[in-house]
């Protein structure tokens, strides 16, 4: 996408953003801001900035390195065809070849934490810059997991087990580790909030009836 017109598509967000905010129309205002910047934040850092390729070739160095941890032999090819990289995994018997491309990143659910985190109204800006650096570490090292499950499947199984392996287990597994993530930062730290507002105004209460 051209820069004029992504500048003018961010500056017509934020208008719009701001003005549901000025008139307190909360839950159209949480939509539009969050969707908007999921939007852009793939277009920017990912068209843009080059920052998707860079967190595809962090993820397959990561799955090399503690491949080689388990004695489970693996080369790396960069500038592929086709590819950012090639993952191979070495068999007994020939080898697979894995091509990591962009959406092995995990940019897209990078992406999707920060916006919801970003614009949710609950905590402070520190707290939220906090859970944003410690979600997203965790969603980069659930990825890991997930491809280290698929190239472990590949070494202990062989070839027959790619397409069980990257489309079913390593997906089912990543979108379960990225349900607990999205779960511990949102729904456990904002029940934890509720019940310490719930029993502060409890503690309250008791103290102006004992006067």
């Amino acid at each position: 996408m051209a820069l004029p017109i992504l500048a003018l598509l961010v500056a017509a967000w934020g208008v719009v953003v701001a003005f549901l905010r000025y008139y307190r129309v909360w839950l159209l205002y949480y939509v539009i801001a969050t969707v908007g910047l999921v939007y852009f934040l793939i277009i920017i850092l990912g068209g843009h900035l080059g920052v998707e390729p860079y967190l595809a070739h962090s993820v397959a160095y990561a799955v090399h390195k503690v491949a080689a941890l388990f004695n489970i032999p693996t080369r790396i090819f960069e500038n592929a065809p086709g590819a950012l990289l090639v993952l191979v995994v070495v068999q007994s018997v020939g080898w697979t070849v894995l091509q990591i491309g962009v959406e092995s990143s995990g940019l897209l659910e990078i992406s999707v934490l920060v916006s919801l985190l970003c614009f949710y109204p609950l905590w402070s800006i520190h707290r939220r810059a906090g859970f944003i650096l410690v979600g997203g570490m965790a969603i980069w090292i659930a990825n890991i997991l997930r491809m280290l499950l698929i190239v472990v499947l590949l070494h202990l199984v062989g070839k027959e087990a790619l397409f069980f392996a990257h489309t079913i287990v390593g997906r089912v597994v990543f979108f379960f580790l990225t349900i607990v993530i999205f779960w511990y930062l949102f729904t456990n730290a904002t029940i934890r909030v509720i019940q310490s507002k719930r029993w502060s105004g409890r503690r309250a209460d008791t103290i102006r009836w004992n006067i």
